[in-house]
């Protein structure tokens, strides 16, 4: 499908099956489908304010993920005349949905509000493939999550095949002062304390080089999305920002095709992420403001 032949004006289209088969999701290409993660796969870790006496309590929660991105979406901006042209922008897209389910199964996420088999997150929005007037950002997300908070970050993407699998970097759920230092040890007492015996709590990324482990890459699109990048940013709902202020988002999507081991069957498509939410938390035991970056990592193989 041609976007330059999309009808200008306002609200979206839903594309037919055939030209959903056409159109140019560029980056996003390999992303249209279900996918769902195995047990063991998922784990989300954020700190929360607990008592005086506790300062923050650090949880730790394994997790399933249900996440689809379906149908394909159109959309068109009318801009100005420039010496006779209308700028207009075409927009193609997916929309997407992400249900997270706890399999937790330990005293303390009982005790906590998140036994196994509850629902811990959902997320509904749309992923855009940015052709033109994009501001060098050609990939953008955004988000609404029942919380209260709407996420919109532009990104970029690359095809690029590391020479190695340590590409994830790091992902630090170590808490920090909003001015200035937190006092020596803050924290320290559930931030060193390991819940999951095999899953690195200080650095989840980690977890994500471990699962890919020597497996060989056919291919490989990376998606860079953050909140701090150009009209970029978070809008919460007003005891959000009083309370549990969400200041930023930045995530990374790893869309990794990986060689079928049964001959002549079709490769298998993997999508690995990280996520890091920075929440900024009323003053405790520290008596002044916390950040506790809020951190989430799974690995997805494609359904359909």
């Amino acid at each position: 499908m041609n976007n330059d032949n999309l009808p200008f004006g306002v609200g979206i289209r839903i594309l037919t099956e055939i030209e959903a088969s056409t159109a140019d999701l560029g980056a996003l290409k390999n992303l249209q489908g279900a996918w769902s993660s195995s047990s063991g796969m998922g784990w989300n870790v954020i700190s929360v304010p607990g008592t005086k006496e506790q300062e923050f309590v650090y949880e730790v929660i394994p997790y399933t993920e249900k996440l689809t991105f379906t149908p394909v979406v159109a959309a068109s901006n009318r801009g100005p005349f420039i010496e006779g042209q209308e700028e207009t922008q075409n927009l193609v897209g997916l929309l997407y949905e992400q249900e997270i389910f706890s399999e937790c199964d330990t005293d303390f996420c009982k005790q906590r509000g998140f036994p196994s088999g509850a629902m811990i997150h959902a997320e509904r929005g749309i992923f855009l493939n940015v052709a033109n007037f994009n501001s060098g950002f050609d990939v953008v997300r955004l988000s609404t999550i029942p919380h209260g908070n709407s996420v919109l970050a532009p990104g970029t993407s690359n095809n690029t095949i590391p020479a190695t699998n340590d590409f994830f970097g790091e992902a630090s759920t170590e808490p920090s002062a909003v001015t200035g230092s937190l006092p020596f040890g803050y924290g320290e007492g559930q931030f060193n304390t390991l819940q999951f015996a095999n899953f690195p709590q200080t650095n989840p990324n980690l977890f994500l080089q471990k699962t890919l482990g020597d497996q060989k890459l056919s291919a490989m699109t990376t998606l860079d999305f953050s909140t701090k990048n150009t009209d970029g940013g978070v809008l919460n709902i007003p005891f959000i920002q009083k309370n549990i202020k969400t200041t930023d988002m930045e995530a990374t999507f790893w869309i990794e095709e990986l060689p079928n081991p049964v001959a002549g069957q079709a490769n298998i498509f993997q999508l690995q992420y990280t996520q890091t939410i920075n929440l900024v938390f009323p003053p405790t035991g520290a008596k002044q403001m916390v950040v506790w970056p809020h951190v989430t990592v799974n690995t997805l193989r494609k359904m359909s």
